[in-house]
């Protein structure tokens, strides 16, 4: 009778432990656990917000600085450790945190390769790690992140190329690979990527010109500047990318002429081929561009004048047309440009005088 009477309240005892457990399970352990061996990874940490701070057992890690947790399941959402000056490497546990969604490293000091077991964060939309020292290639199953929408690796020590696999991304719509040795051509297969909205390869060594497919794509930015791109425009640029807002070729090889219909572009807010050898003039219709507020088109091999019509774009703050073969006068109407800050037009034909109305806006 002892034995049921014990073996009845050890039940009962049982029950109300597992009633009024808190919150935090096995699970959650998973992701203090994983956070502990990243933080063991860290070798200098000048803001002592890891090694110093509250990044230790004895507070939630929930609290701890960077994380960001959910409020329902306690689990680690977002990881924001950027802008830290951390020097270390990454540690696969990372790839323990299976609800994180966000991970933004940028600006520190991390090194050695990206690891493959970020590919195993289902939940990933965002990940940023650019201006670190990563090395060695881009994992190709970087690509299982299928929720992916915000991709940053730029200013990196990145090589052999962009993975055939990052034409999947079913949701990807900015992937910024800047300022890495890839080498080789923009690849085809990203033109894929029926979400992409901005594609930035700076500096990134690519060779070649921009594959056809990707002109069939909604883009928003391209921004391909200083490679060795070569080709020309399309004549239907704007009907392809109806809706770019930064188009920055500048620091390559492109030639041809200049589209007379890249007006037909109503949402340039900066148009950057600067540095290329493009030929033909400004279209005179070049007001139709009415929210432009950059526009570099210096040291190409353009002719004709400029414009009267420029000085319509009300929104223009940066006027480059240096180091071409622009002749005639400068028009007056530039003078109304109110929100005009930057203007060059050296090394070009331009005859007559300075008109008065342009004198009064470089004195200010």
């Amino acid at each position: 009778m002892e034995k049921f009477i014990l073996l009845a309240f050890v039940d009962v005892l049982l029950a109300c432990l597992l009633i009024f457990q808190p919150v935090i399970c096995s699970s959650n352990f998973t992701d203090q656990e994983a956070l502990l061996h990243f933080k063991s990874t860290i070798e200098v940490d000048p803001t002592n917000t890891m090694k110093g701070g509250n990044w230790n057992v004895e507070a939630n890690f929930c609290d701890w600085i960077g994380v960001v947790c959910s409020n329902r399941r306690q689990r680690v959402m977002a990881l924001d450790l950027s802008h830290m000056g951390l020097r270390g490497r990454l540690s696969p546990y990372l790839g323990n945190l299976s609800f994180l969604a966000f991970l933004d490293l940028r600006n520190n000091s991390f090194h050695g390769m990206i690891l493959i077991e970020i590919g195993r964060l289902c939940r990933l939309k965002e990940l940023i790690l650019e201006v670190n020292q990563f090395e060695g290639n881009i994992p190709p199953n970087l690509a299982q992140c299928q929720n992916l929408e915000v991709m940053s690796l730029a200013m990196n020590r990145l090589t052999g190329g962009i993975p055939r696999e990052f034409g999947a991304f079913p949701k990807l719509q900015q992937l910024n690979l800047s300022l890495n040795d890839l080498r080789g051509e923009i690849p085809s297969f990203l033109g894929n990527v029926s979400t992409l909205q901005v594609i930035k390869l700076v500096k990134a060594n690519l060779t070649g010109s921009i594959p056809s497919i990707l002109f069939n794509r909604s883009l928003t930015s391209v921004i391909l500047t200083d490679n060795f791109l070569s080709g020309s425009l399309p004549f239907d640029l704007c009907y392809r990318w109806p809706i770019i807002q930064v188009l920055a070729l500048s620091l390559n090889q492109f030639s041809g002429l200049l589209p007379e219909t890249l007006t037909q572009c109503k949402e340039l807010l900066m148009l950057s081929l600067s540095y290329n050898r493009f030929q033909g003039s400004i279209p005179r219709d070049i007001d139709s561009l009415q929210k432009l507020q950059k526009l570099y088109l210096g040291a190409n091999n353009l002719t004709g004048t400029i414009p009267r019509t420029i000085g319509n774009i009300s929104s223009l703050q940066i006027l480059m047309l240096d180091d071409n073969h622009i002749g005639g006068g400068i028009p007056s109407e530039i003078g109304k440009l109110v929100n005009l800050n930057s203007m060059v037009l050296e090394q070009n034909l331009l005859t007559g005088e300075v008109p008065q109305e342009v004198l009064t806006f470089l004195r200010y």
